[in-house]
């Protein structure tokens, strides 16, 4: 009896003990890029620039072009499609041969229903997923 005591009790320390993974690698770079995306929606360009992968600092001019061309696209998606409502991290896929490389999708709901799978290019660079 104590035999199966110990068993009954070692599988369920076994089963319970927590060992849950956490979020894939192509999670992580999803959730990133749908945080970038929330912070364009947001309209606060230079967080979204910040998500970009670019060395430190840019300079300020070219900085300032991003920002720009970041409120261009919103513009431009409003006057076309009633503007972008939501983006939601839809999938991702790590390279298989550069686990600093992924392919995320995003999937855009725009103003007017309709709705466009868009790929975001991420790369790692110090443990964090930037835009390429």
């Amino acid at each position: 009896m104590r035999k199966f005591l110990f068993v009954i009790i070692a599988v369920i320390a076994l089963t319970g003990c927590g060992c849950k993974e956490g979020p894939s690698p192509a999670d992580v770079a999803g959730k990133a890029a749908e945080q970038y995306y929330s912070y364009l929606l947001h309209r606060d360009y230079s967080a979204f620039v910040d998500g970009m992968n670019y060395a430190n600092p840019i300079p300020k001019d070219y900085r300032r072009v991003l920002e720009d061309n970041a409120a261009s696209f919103l513009h431009d998606q409003d006057s076309i499609h009633g503007g972008i409502k939501s983006a939601q991290f839809s999938r991702a896929n790590i390279m298989p041969n550069d686990s600093t490389a992924a392919a995320v999708y995003l999937m855009l709901t725009y103003g007017n229903n309709t709705k466009e799978e868009v790929l975001v290019p991420m790369v790692k660079r110090n443990d964090v997923w930037y835009m390429k």
